[in-house]
């Protein structure tokens, strides 16, 4: 830890304040804005078909794998048991996807629907726009290559 930073644990008026002048060096902080600002613009993309991005990419990550055991998705999506039960409940609902018992009855299978793969075929046109836009703002193919980046790093230290 630095000296700095330790004057700002402890309160010090001046390192807080050169702390704070670096805010925009924070990864988290400048990929949050991104994400906003993405989700944002391929939700509004996505909304004549009733899909939100998340649900879009949830669905492309099933389409890829499918009948795909929800831990095994969980795993490749890099995402928690509880936000993926509720999305899938969602689309589930929506009748866009089908979740059935695998062999052990512990294990569910979640596939798309015909409905779910009409759905997906119809967003898919308003993602290639939403890509172009997207393009306007970061570099697709470098945000490409952070995801791969992190997702390596990320199952390394699984």
């Amino acid at each position: 830890m630095t000296a700095t930073a330790i004057l700002a644990r402890e309160g010090n008026p001046a390192a807080i304040a050169a702390f704070a002048r670096r805010g925009d060096e924070c990864a988290y902080a400048n990929l949050k804005l991104m994400t906003r600002v993405l989700n944002n613009l391929y939700d509004e993309a996505l909304r004549p078909v009733d899909l939100r991005a998340g649900q879009l990419a949830l669905l492309w990550a099933i389409a890829a794998m499918e009948p795909v055991e929800l831990g095994k998705l969980s795993e490749v999506i890099l995402t928690d048991q509880t936000t993926l039960s509720r999305t899938v409940a969602k689309l589930k609902k929506a009748r866009l996807v089908n979740v059935r018992a695998g062999r052990d009855r512990r294990v569910k299978l979640v596939a798309l629907t015909p409905a779910g793969r009409c759905r997906f075929g119809e967003a898919m046109p308003l993602w290639e726009e939403a890509q172009q836009r997207a393009a306007r703002f970061v570099s697709v193919g470098e945000v490409r290559a952070m995801a791969r980046q992190v997702r390596k790093t990320a199952r390394q230290r699984a």
